[in-house]
């Protein structure tokens, strides 16, 4: 980094991953990881209480919109769909950084990582699309109360949780091919 771009500042010193070839396959080196080897054991502790806490809310409110009949509403289901992508996205990140929290090399397959970026940014993406299609549907029972029914029925309420979770795959899998297609130099 260029000191004497903005003077007075100083530059900034970024960890950045390595990366490294081991019978042909690449690894990235976590560096970033390196400052929690003193208190791995607190910040491993939240970590796994933070997961669990969220596997089992999660996996509450999808038991109890599911075996509740009057639950079976358009809203309710929608927060459903919430929840299962919740799992999702905790699911993709928090056992890999458990392990890494606890183990004292802090190496990803460059496959695996590639796989977790997926999971992630497809999370990330979901998310924003169902709580789309929530907003929408609030939009509905609020301004259109005599004809929501009429609206949200089964078969587009079906049709809005489906296109939740086929366009930010779509979208991801998209950048994932682009993305391979790249060739990584090793420094």
């Amino acid at each position: 980094i260029n000191s004497t771009a903005q003077p007075g500042l100083r530059p900034c010193q970024l960890k950045a991953a390595r990366m490294e070839r081991v019978s042909g396959e690449m690894f990235l080196i976590l560096a970033g990881l390196n400052e929690t080897r003193r208190d791995k054991n607190i910040y491993f502790g939240f970590s796994f209480v933070s997961y669990l806490c969220t596997l089992f809310v999660n996996l509450s409110l999808i038991l109890i919109i599911s075996t509740e009949k009057i639950l079976h509403e358009p809203m309710y289901i929608f927060l459903c769909n919430l929840c299962v992508n919740g799992i999702f996205g905790a699911t993709g990140f928090y056992p890999k950084i458990l392990i890494d929290l606890m183990s004292d090399s802090h190496i990803i397959s460059y496959s695996a990582c590639i796989l977790q970026v997926c999971v992630v940014h497809t999370y990330i993406f979901s998310e924003i699309t169902n709580l789309t299609v929530m907003a929408y549907d609030r939009y509905v029972a609020i301004c259109k109360p005599l004809e929501y029914h009429s609206i949200m029925t089964p078969q587009r309420l079906r049709n809005l949780i489906l296109s939740a979770w086929f366009f930010p795959l779509s979208q991801i899998l998209m950048c994932l091919l682009l993305t391979v297609r790249l060739i990584l130099l090793v420094l």
